[in-house]
């Protein structure tokens, strides 16, 4: 008889815990789905562009990037994206693979942007001059934040100054 109970009240247990798991597993499930939901909501819709294969032109390739809450967050998200390259089969990187932002800061209207060295020395792996590079970088970042109206660009620290 003392056996029977034992075995009973085990299972009870047994069924309480899983209830239980299975319960927290559920409202985490349900948290996650939430925050997924209203994470989604935070993205911005941002052309990156990219040149064509023999660097003439820039197509506009359209990504959905998540929003940060300054203005510099944003647009360092935006040049880390450039970074990385289109994801257009038709479409060259603007920038060689070892460039690297090495940083940004925004003044008002103003936005200064300071590339790393590489992007000198490594420049002739892109179909595009050192100088259209710039360019091009200036002009995407005006086009998706209309609140910059100036872009001055160093690489290693040196300002670009031949264009």
């Amino acid at each position: 008889d003392q056996g029977v109970y034992r075995i009973i009240m085990a299972k009870k247990r047994i069924s309480r815990n899983f209830f239980i798991m299975l319960s927290l597993f559920f409202a985490f499930f349900l948290i996650s789905l939430v925050f997924m939901t209203v994470d989604a909501d935070r993205r911005v819709e941002r052309v990156l562009f990219f040149p064509d294969e023999d660097g003439r032109q820039l197509q506009g390739e359209l990504r959905r990037l998540p929003e940060r809450e300054e203005m510099a967050g944003n647009i360092e998200l935006y040049i880390e994206e450039l970074l990385l390259g289109p994801v257009s089969i038709d479409l060259y990187r603007l920038f060689p693979q070892d460039a690297r932002l090495d940083s940004l800061l925004v003044d008002e209207s103003i936005l200064y942007l300071g590339f790393s060295e590489n992007l000198i020395t490594t420049a002739e792996s892109v179909p595009m001059s050192l100088n259209d590079i710039v360019g091009a970088v200036e002009r995407a970042v005006v086009f998706n934040f209309p609140e910059i109206k100036e872009v001055k660009t160093t690489i290693g620290g040196e300002p670009v100054v031949d264009r």
